[in-house]
């Protein structure tokens, strides 16, 4: 009996201190997890405001962008300096059939 009981001895130290460090380990892990996770709500939160802002930024973009483009009509464009394309037609000439390389198979 004596003997079980030093055995068991022997081994109760160290696995007490196995289970402390344990312990810490699973504990700075814990820390560490909810430290993350606080950042990325953070994080989130940010960059949903950011994106709002955005969003908002690009609507009133799109409408000046929509009255600029309504203000330009035909007067403008000749006003600027833009004439007709109709008027000045330009054509490339295609040469005749016979004139064309081609490759005949035998």
């Amino acid at each position: 009996m004596k003997n079980t009981l030093s055995k068991t001895q022997k081994f109760q130290k160290p696995a007490v201190w196995m289970l402390i460090v344990l312990n810490l380990v699973l504990a700075g892990g814990y820390t560490y997890a909810v430290n993350r996770t606080v950042f990325n709500v953070v994080a989130t939160s940010k960059t949903e405001k950011t994106l709002a802002q955005n969003s908002a930024d690009a609507a009133d973009l799109e409408s000046k962008y929509i009255t600029l483009k309504n203000k330009i009509t035909l007067d403008f464009a000749y006003s600027q300096g833009f004439q007709d394309a109709s008027k000045q037609q330009i054509f490339i000439a295609k040469k005749a059939a016979g004139s064309t390389l081609s490759f005949n198979a035998l």
